[in-house]
This record gives structure tokens, C-alpha cells and sequence, in this order.
């Protein structure tokens, strides 16, 4: 039988793997436990959109369609840049995003006006809000794909206090938010739901380093067990197709 495709995007800074931890935490081995086969590319850290987009393109050249993307964070701009510019619409039948900066983030501005060495990276000056909304002009969705989001956000006290900076610039512009990414940036196509946690907790990492104070766990596991289970009805629905559109 035909194994639904799933492939899993890292964000800025990100790796498909660390020593012995991957970027998206204990995700992989579920979802192949769940029947799906997992494809886990990697896009250069600190690249530009174009640059990372031409990176997944040519990992995914010799994949067969239809693919399932799962992108956090940067991974789902490149994602949607391939799908529009790189021809990536041919293979890919749905893209869900993770509290990726869609409509951008205050905090690339915020970093940008200070002093830190993130300045130099060309990932950065992609993702304000104005490269954005050119971005986004250049860059429509396409029709042959589903697009699905899911925002994420805690309040500046439940934010980790080395990122909660970036919290307090985003919400002086755009309110909600998860220290790197607004509620309302991170919506595109159908918004699922928003979930209360940071940035980082999406993908199980824990900043959280206050010996003093305790907030409410997130455990990212049934998320990912959720889009497994859309992913899977969906290419029921389909009729398990496995050949390009």
C-alpha cells in the first residue's frame, strides 16, 4: 500500500539533526510508526529564502509526488517559495506551516536595528515585515495545493526570558505572539488553531530556564500526531495517488 510522503522543514538556524537530537524532536520515528514515510531535507542554516528554496528543490528533484509538507518557522517561506517559483506545485499536495513569519516578524526588525551579529545573516533581512509584503505580492499560493497554518503564542511571562525581548518588540506592533512570530503573521490559507507555546516548544525544545517560576507544559507530540492524521485521511480521500499532477 502506498505510504503517505511527509517532509519535514527546519527553520533559520536549524539542522536536521544535532548529535543525537533532531530538530523536530522525537517527530520522526512517530510518524513513521504511524505508516508515513518521512523525508527530512537540509536547507542551508543561515541562507536567504531563494537560496534555502533552491536547496529543497534540488533535494526533492528525484522525489515523486504527491508530497506533504511540514514546515516550522523560515521552512515554511521556503516552502511556499518553491511550491510558486521552483515548480515545487508539481509534486506537492499540501504545506502545513508552524508559526512561520508569513506577513513577517518585528523582531528581524528589532535585531536588525541593534547591535547582534544575527544582522549579518541574509536569512534575517528576508523576514521583516516589508521584504515580506513583497514577498507575498511576488508569491501567491497555488491553486493545486492545500495550504494549512497553525499560529502559536504565550504571554511575555511565559515567554523564556533570552528571547523574550524579541516577544516584547513583536507584541508592540503586533500583539500575540511566540517570542519570534506573531499570531497574525502566522496565518495563511486555513488556520487551524493557535497553540499556547513558544517558538521552540513546536518543535519540543524547552528554553525555559526559570527555577523560580513554572508555566504549563506543551507537549508538541499529539500536533504532529493531528497533521499525521489529516495527512493520512487526506490521501485516502485521494484515492492513495502516487503519480506527479
Amino acid at each position: 500500500m502506498h505510504k503517505p510522503k511527509v517532509v519535514l522543514l527546519h527553520g533559520m538556524l536549524g539542522f536536521p539533526r544535532f548529535l543525537w537530537r533532531e530538530y523536530f524532536h522525537n517527530v520522526r520515528p512517530m510518524l513513521e510508526g504511524m505508516g508515513l514515510q518521512v523525508i527530512v531535507p537540509r536547507l542551508p542554516w543561515g541562507g536567504g529564502i531563494d537560496v534555502r528554496a533552491t536547496a529543497l528543490a534540488n533535494q526533492l528533484r528525484d522525489e515523486p509526488a504527491p508530497l506533504h509538507l511540514i514546515a516550522h518557522s523560515m521552512g515554511g517561506i521556503d516552502a511556499r517559495a518553491w511550491i510558486a517559483h521552483m515548480g515545487g506545485h508539481a509534486k506537492v499536495a499540501s504545506l502545513t506551516t508552524l508559526s512561520s513569519p508569513h506577513h513577517g516578524s518585528s523582531a528581524a526588525n528589532y535585531v536588525l536595528g541593534g547591535v547582534s551579529l544575527f544582522r549579518l545573516l541574509p536569512s534575517l533581512a528576508g523576514l521583516t515585515p516589508e521584504a515580506m509584503h513583497t514577498f507575498n505580492e511576488r508569491t501567491p499560493d497555488h491553486p493545486d495545493v492545500v495550504y494549512r497554518s497553525y499560529s502559536a503564542a504565550r504571554p511575555l511571562a511565559e515567554q523564556p526570558w533570552i528571547v523574550r525581548r524579541y516577544g516584547r518588540a513583536i507584541a508592540r506592533v503586533e500583539s500575540a505572539n511566540d517570542s519570534q512570530v506573531s499570531v497574525a503573521s502566522a496565518c495563511r490559507g486555513q488556520h487551524v488553531s493557535t497553540l499556547h507555546a513558544d517558538h521552540f516548544e513546536i518543535i519540543g525544545l524547552n528554553l525555559w530556564l526559570n527555577p523560580f517560576r513554572r508555566r504549563k507544559h506543551f507537549d508538541h507530540m499529539p500536533l504532529y500526531s493531528e497533521i499525521a492524521e489529516w495527512i493520512i485521511q487526506f490521501e485516502k480521500n485521494a484515492g492513495g495517488r502516487s503519480q506527479p499532477k
